[in-house]
C-alpha cells in the first residue's frame, strides 16, 4: 500500500527556478534513491518535500492524509523528517541534551520510559553514541556527528525519513558502516527513506527504485539494478 505520495514543480530560489517536476510514490519499508551529480537537484528536492523552498506546485500525502499545507515543523509531528547534509546537530551540547532536545521537540509531553526506550534503540543502531553521551557534540568526528544526526531524527519515530547526501566527507569504512545500519533502520523500523546520494555504488546497496536528476530535470527513471547496468545510462547522467 502506498503511504507517502510527493509532486513538487518549479521550486526556486529567488527569482532562479531550480527544478522542473519531480513526482514519486512510497511504501512503508522502501527505499528511493534520488541519483545525480553536484547542481542536479537533488537536495532542492528534498527541500521542497520539506516546504523549506517556494515552489510554484507542491503536493504531500501521507496515509491518506494532505500535508501540503503544513509548515515545515509540523511535518515532523506527522512522520517525515529530513537529516540535512553536514552531520547538523547542535555542536555546543552533549550528545545526550541532542537526542532528549530532538524527543522533547517532536513529543507533546516527556515520557521518561518512552525517551529511554527510544534511547536504547538508537544505541543499538550507533552503539557509538552510548559511549559518548557525555561528549559536547561539536568534538566529534564527522561520521560520529552524522550518526547523530540520523540519530536525532530517529527520536521522533520517523515514518518517513529523508536523507541528504549522509555519505558526504566521510571516509569510504565510515560510509560503509552507516549504509549498513540505514539497511537495519529500514528493515527494524519499517519507515521509507527517500535517499540523495551523488555516489551512486553506495546508493546501491539498498537497491529499490531510483530517480536520476540532471539539471535540475528527472533524467530517468527505474531501478537501481538497471541504472547501474546501463554504461549509456551511467556516462550520461552519472559520470560512471
Amino acid at each position: 500500500m502506498t503511504t507517502f505520495q510527493v509532486s513538487v514543480a518549479g521550486s526556486r530560489y529567488g527569482k532562479l527556478t531550480v527544478l522542473d517536476k519531480v513526482a514519486f510514490s512510497l511504501s512503508a519499508g522502501s527505499v528511493l534513491v534520488l541519483l545525480g551529480s553536484n547542481g542536479a537537484g537533488k537536495t532542492t528536492t528534498l527541500r521542497s518535500i520539506m516546504a523549506t523552498v517556494e515552489t510554484e506546485q507542491r503536493s504531500v500525502f501521507f496515509e491518506d492524509q494532505d500535508l501540503t499545507r503544513l509548515p515545515t515543523w509540523k511535518l515532523a509531528g506527522r512522520g517525515v523528517l529530513m537529516v540535512q547534509d553536514g552531520a547538523r546537530c547542535f555542536p555546543n551540547v552533549s550528545v545526550l541534551d541532542n537526542l532528549r532536545g530532538a524527543y522533547s521537540a517532536t513529543h507533546g509531553r516527556f515520557d521518561v520510559r518512552d525517551f529511554r526506550n527510544l534511547l536504547d534503540e538508537i544505541v543499538c543502531f550507533f552503539p557509538i553514541l552510548g559511549d559518548r553521551f557525555g561528549q559536547i557534540s561539536g568534538t566529534m568526528s564527522g561520521g560520529q556527528r552524522q550518526m547523530l544526526a540520523i540519530g536525532r531524527a530517529l527520536m521522533a519515530q520517523p515514518k518517513v525519513l529523508l536523507l541528504d547526501e549522509p555519505s558526504a566527507g566521510l571516509a569510504p569504512i565510515i560510509v560503509e558502516e552507516l549504509y549498513e545500519t540505514l539497511g537495519k533502520i529500514k528493515r527494524d523500523r519499517g519507515c521509507a527513506i527517500v535517499l540523495a546520494e551523488q555516489n551512486a555504488s553506495y546508493a546501491s546497496q539498498f537497491g529499490g527504485e531510483c530517480i536520476v536528476l540532471a539539471e535540475g530535470r528527472v533524467a530517468l527513471t527505474g531501478t537501481m539494478k538497471d541504472v547501474l547496468t546501463n554504461d549509456k545510462l551511467r556516462t550520461a547522467y552519472l559520470g560512471l
